[in-house]
């Protein structure tokens, strides 16, 4: 229900049938009324406003971020913040060279790293520090090799790397994903130790973004993703496994955590467009809009469906047909399995 109302609808309603004098613009009645119902029509605005901060489904189409976390803190649930990535790397150098805590290590597209133990390497000129991430987020994520650079020169240091990727990095929980797991709680039943209860624990855990539960006799499996809709890795499924086994029912059977398995899934097709469009920007946003329709259906459909990948391409502006879409080198339909989530690749659009 909108209760808005401009000003002059108001002034309207206010002398509607009176003629005994003159209450058009300018007049001494209107200049005396109009400033009353400019604000009992910021009023009504004020009101509307009001009532989208109240009900969690509004806060989120409205972006009231705070109203929403108001909200969904009345059943217990709080937004999860960012995380720093954080990792290992192999630091070399002259032996017995000292590399410092808080020495800078970083990615040459300027993401940087901040060790946090001082460093003697040993007398083969090796050694391991850790470091974390500057700033909180999943920017900071790496892959294997990609921590190589030293902006600032060390004495008697010559390299440092990550030998494994860093996946540990978090964005802080969405407006979107808080607002789905306030659904999860007040619209599933979760009794004691239900699959949804354990879907809840499972998702309560900072970095897990996704959580499905296949019980089975005398057993519990969950199955969980990332909070950036990858698979987890070994430390986050360890804290989701902790979490679970400190709130669920005593002897409710053998818990078992893990992770999905990633089947990339790469895109071909050729397009028609029109000459006022880039090829290269059609498959950018072809690209977004698929990883968009991945990010909804985890958990949710098995089946990457080519009716929708053609329609998300036909739906773009600019495109104005399109033909042999395939997914993988095929023109079928993609089924995972249930432990399974899509990953995209590659993204690839001929001209027809």
């Amino acid at each position: 229900m909108a209760y808005y109302r401009s000003a002059e609808d108001i002034y309207n309603e206010m002398f509607l049938g009176y003629t005994a004098t003159n209450t058009g613009e300018g007049s001494l009645i209107y200049n005396a009324c109009m400033p009353v119902c400019m604000k009992l029509s910021q009023s009504l605005l004020d009101l509307d406003e009001a009532t989208k901060k109240v009900f969690a489904s509004s806060a989120v189409e409205s972006g009231y971020s705070q109203y929403l976390e108001m909200r969904v803190k009345e059943v217990g649930i709080e937004r999860k913040q960012a995380t720093y990535a954080s990792t290992v790397v192999d630091v070399k150098g002259s032996p017995k060279a000292n590399l410092k805590a808080n020495s800078i290590a970083g990615i040459k597209d300027n993401r940087l790293y901040i060790t946090q133990n001082d460093l003697v390497l040993d007398q083969d000129g090796h050694g391991e520090a850790i470091i974390k991430a500057e700033n909180s987020g999943s920017k900071y994520n790496a892959k294997v090799g990609e921590i190589n650079y030293l902006p600032i020169k060390y004495n008697g240091i010559t390299s440092i790397i990550n030998k494994e990727a860093v996946t540990n990095g978090y964005d802080k929980e969405s407006d979107q994903a808080l607002y789905d797991r306030y659904l999860l709680k007040v619209q599933t039943p979760a009794t004691s130790g239900n699959p949804s209860h354990y879907e809840q624990w499972a998702r309560e855990v900072t970095g897990v973004g996704f959580a499905k539960c296949i019980p089975g006799k005398g057993y519990v499996k969950v199955i969980i993703t990332d909070s950036n809709k990858r698979a987890a890795n070994k430390e986050l499924i360890e804290e989701t496994y902790k979490h679970i086994d400190n709130v669920r029912p005593i002897l409710a059977g053998t818990l078992e955590v893990a992770t999905v398995k990633e089947t990339n899934i790469n895109i071909t097709a050729n397009v028609e467009i029109d000459s006022n469009v880039i090829l290269g920007d059609i498959q950018k946003i072809f690209a977004d809009e698929i990883q968009k329709y991945i990010n909804d259906i985890v958990f949710k459909s098995k089946k990457i469906s080519m009716a929708k990948l053609g329609g998300l391409l036909i739906g773009i502006n600019g495109v104005i047909d399109y033909s042999n879409l395939k997914i993988n080198g095929a023109s079928d339909n993609i089924i995972l399995g249930e432990d399974e989530i899509a990953v995209l690749g590659n993204v690839e659009l001929g001209v027809m």
